[in-house]
C-alpha cells in the first residue's frame, strides 16, 4: 500500500510541476533556450537543449526526436546539431512560432524523453513610445501610413497577352498588307475583294488596339479592367516610353485604317507619301515595346527593323492567302506572287539577323537556364520551319509559274494549302512573341512600379549573406520624419531592427522594429512620432537575424538639417557595412501595429 501511495505522489509531482519534465531514461534536461516557463517577445532563431550527460554523439542526435508546437500547430525545425561539449543540442527554427503556449518535446535514442513549455509573444503588437528624456531610446514600429492598399490589383496578364496577340496579327495584316499593295500589287486596289478584306482588317486592328491600350492603361494605373476602357483614364500610359509608344500606335492605327477603307489611297500620288510615312511611323513605335538591356539604342533600332519586316511578312502572306489565291485571275496575280518571291529571301534574312542580335542582347547566352531563353529557342525552331516552307513555295512560283500568263485554278489549288500553313506558322510565331513580352529576359532589369516619391535621404546598404536594405527618410529636417524601409535580401529575416543614434549625446536616438520576415517594405508614417531633434550627423545601424545566426550589421551615417536646408542623396549611393554602434534595440509593448509587406521594385 505504501508503494502505491508513493507511485501516485511521484506521478502527481511530475504532472503538475509546470516546469521541465524529466526524461524517462537515464539522461535529463538541465537547461534550455527558451527556458521552461519563459515568455519570449523576440522570435528565437534556434532551440537549445543542454543535457546533464553526454547524449551519445552526432549519430544519436541525428536519430533523436525533437518537435516544437505552438497552440497545437507544429513549428518547422531544422536538423539538430550537437555542440562540442557533447551535451548541447541546437536546432534552427525555420518558422516564427505563433503566439500562445509552445511545447518542446524531445526523445533520445537511449529512451530518455521529456518536454517543457514556454509562452510565445513574438507577434505582440507594438506602439509608439514617445521620448521622455535624453537617455532613453524609444522603439517605433514599422506601420502603414494614411494610404493603405485595400486589395491586390486585378491580374490582367492573360487578357493583355491575348489582346497583344490579336493586335500583332491584325496590325501585320493591315500595315504589312497595305505596304505589299504599294510595293508589289498596284492593281490589287481595283478589286472589290481587296477593298472588303482591308475594311475588315482595319476594323479588327482598331478594335484590338483599343482593347490592348485599355488593358495596359488599367494595368499601369492599378485600376479595374473596366475603368481602362474610358480614354480619360489613359494618362498612366505616359509614365513610360512603352506606354507612350502604345498610345501613339493606336492613334496611327486610326490613320492607317482610314487609308485601308479605300485602298486606292495608298497609291494615289496625292496621298501616297502620307501613307508611306504613317506605315513607317507605326513600325517605329514597336521599337519601344521593350527598352533596356545591353546596347539599348541598338536594341531600339533592331526592334524597329525586326517588327517592320514581321509586319510586311504577315501582311503579304495574308493578302496572298485571302485575296490573291481566292480564285484564278489575270497576269497581275502571277506578278504579285513573283514579286513576293523576290522580296521574301531578303525579308527572311533580315528577320533572322535582327532577331538573333536582339536575343543575344537581352538574353546573352542564357537560353537554357531562363524561361525567356527557352521560348526563344522554341520560336527559333518554328521560324526555321516557316522559312523552309517559304523556300518551297518560292521554288514552286519561280519554276512552275515562270511561263504562266495567268493564274489558273490548278496553281491556286497547289498554293492555297502551303500559304494557309505559312499563315498558321506566322500566327504561332506571333503568339510566342506575345508570350515573350510578358517575360523578363536575364539582361532586362525588373520594371520599377508604384508611385515615385522623392526622399531627402536615401541609403542603399549591402553586406554579407545577401543582406540588402534601402532606407529612405523625408524630409530630412529636424522634427517629425517619415521612413521607408525596403528589404531585398535575405529571403527570410528575424529581429529586423534599425537604430538611429545622433552624434550629439544630449539628444536621444530611436530603435525601429521592422515587422517583416521576408523581402518587402515597411513604412513609418509621420503619425508614428519619429521626431529627430538633433541637427547634424546621425548614425544608422541595421541589424537582422536569420536561421543560421546574426547577420553582420550594416552601418552608415546621414545628416539631419536644421530646418532650412535639406541634404539630398541620390538613390544610386551604396554604403558598405562597417563597425556597428553601441546602441541596441529596445523591445516594445503596446496596443496596435500594421505592416506593409510587398516585394520592392
Amino acid at each position: 500500500m505504501k508503494r502505491l501511495v508513493f507511485f501516485f505522489a511521484v506521478f502527481a509531482a511530475v504532472l503538475f510541476s509546470g516546469g521541465t519534465t524529466h526524461a524517462a531514461g537515464q539522461n535529463t534536461l538541465e537547461s534550455s533556450k527558451p527556458a521552461a516557463g519563459e515568455t519570449i517577445t523576440i522570435a528565437p532563431t534556434q532551440l537549445q537543449l543542454v543535457f546533464a550527460s553526454p547524449v551519445g554523439g552526432a549519430e544519436a542526435v541525428a536519430n533523436m526526436g525533437l518537435s516544437l508546437s505552438c497552440e497545437g500547430n507544429l513549428v518547422g525545425l531544422g536538423s539538430p546539431v550537437l555542440g562540442e561539449d557533447g551535451v548541447t543540442i541546437s536546432a534552427p527554427l525555420t518558422q516564427i512560432p505563433a503566439n500562445g503556449t509552445c511545447t518542446v518535446s524531445w526523445e533520445l535514442p537511449d529512451g530518455s524523453s521529456g518536454s517543457f513549455s514556454f509562452i510565445s509573444a513574438v507577434n505582440a503588437p507594438t506602439t509608439t513610445v514617445p521620448p521622455t528624456d535624453n537617455t532613453t531610446q524609444p522603439t517605433i514600429p514599422g506601420i502603414d501610413g494614411p494610404q493603405t492598399i485595400s486589395g491586390p490589383p486585378e491580374r490582367l496578364g492573360g487578357p493583355i497577352g491575348l489582346a497583344r496577340l490579336a493586335s500583332f496579327i491584325m496590325m501585320g495584316a493591315l500595315v504589312g498588307g497595305l505596304f505589299f499593295l504599294q510595293r508589289r500589287w498596284f492593281e490589287g486596289v481595283e478589286y472589290a475583294i481587296t477593298e472588303r478584306y482591308f475594311r475588315i482588317v482595319g476594323i479588327l486592328a482598331t478594335l484590338s488596339m483599343y482593347v490592348l491600350v485599355s488593358l495596359m492603361a488599367a494595368s499601369e494605373g492599378d485600376s479595374s479592367a473596366g475603368s481602362g476602357f474610358i480614354p480619360t483614364n489613359w494618362s498612366s500610359l505616359f509614365d513610360s516610353a512603352e506606354g507612350a509608344a502604345l498610345f501613339a500606335r493606336f492613334a496611327l492605327t486610326l490613320v492607317v485604317a482610314w487609308f485601308a477603307w479605300i485602298p486606292i489611297r495608298v497609291i494615289d500620288p496625292s496621298s501616297a507619301p502620307i501613307a508611306y510615312a504613317t506605315l513607317f511611323a507605326t513600325a517605329i513605335t514597336y521599337g519601344f515595346d521593350r527598352t533596356g538591356g545591353r546596347l539599348s539604342t541598338l536594341g531600339i533600332a533592331l526592334g524597329i527593323i525586326h517588327m517592320a519586316l514581321t509586319l510586311y511578312w504577315v501582311g503579304a502572306i495574308g493578302v496572298m492567302w485571302r485575296v490573291i489565291l481566292r480564285g484564278p485571275g489575270d497576269r497581275d496575280l502571277i506578278e504579285a506572287l513573283r514579286g513576293w518571291s523576290q522580296h521574301a529571301t531578303w525579308v527572311g534574312i533580315g528577320l533572322v539577323i535582327s532577331g538573333a542580335v536582339q536575343a543575344w542582347r537581352i538574353d546573352g547566352w542564357s537560353y537554357i537556364n531562363s524561361g525567356h531563353g527557352r521560348v526563344v529557342l522554341f520560336k527559333t525552331l518554328i521560324v526555321a520551319g516557316l522559312l523552309f516552307l517559304d523556300a518551297v513555295i518560292r521554288q514552286f512560283i519561280v519554276y512552275k509559274l515562270r511561263r504562266a500568263r495567268m493564274l489558273n485554278q490548278r496553281a491556286v489549288y497547289r498554293l492555297q494549302r502551303p500559304f494557309a500553313l505559312s499563315a498558321g506558322l506566322s500566327v504561332t510565331v506571333l503568339a510566342l512573341s506575345s508570350w515573350m513580352m510578358s517575360m523578363r529576359p536575364p539582361n532586362i532589369l525588373p520594371k520599377d512600379t508604384g508611385p515615385t516619391v522623392q526622399y531627402a535621404i536615401v541609403r542603399d546598404l549591402t553586406g554579407a549573406d545577401d543582406f540588402h536594405v534601402r532606407i529612405s527618410i523625408d524630409p530630412g529636417n529636424v522634427g517629425v520624419n517619415q521612413v521607408l524601409v525596403e528589404l531585398f535580401g535575405p529571403k527570410r529575416i528575424q529581429q529586423f531592427t534599425i537604430d538611429l543614434v545622433p552624434s550629439n549625446p544630449a539628444f536621444s536616438g530611436y530603435s525601429i522594429t521592422i515587422p517583416i520576415t521576408r523581402p518587402g517594405g515597411a513604412y513609418v508614417a509621420p503619425e508614428a512620432g519619429l521626431t529627430l531633434r538633433a541637427p547634424g550627423e546621425w548614425t544608422m545601424t541595421v541589424r537582422g537575424t536569420t536561421t543560421t545566426g546574426d547577420l553582420e550589421p550594416l552601418t552608415t551615417t546621414f545628416i539631419i538639417a536644421d530646418g532650412t536646408t535639406v541634404t539630398t542623396v541620390p538613390r544610386s549611393e551604396t554604403t558598405t557595412p562597417s563597425t556597428p554602434t553601441d546602441s541596441t534595440p529596445t523591445p516594445a509593448t503596446g496596443d496596435t501595429t500594421t505592416t506593409t509587406s510587398a516585394p520592392p521594385g
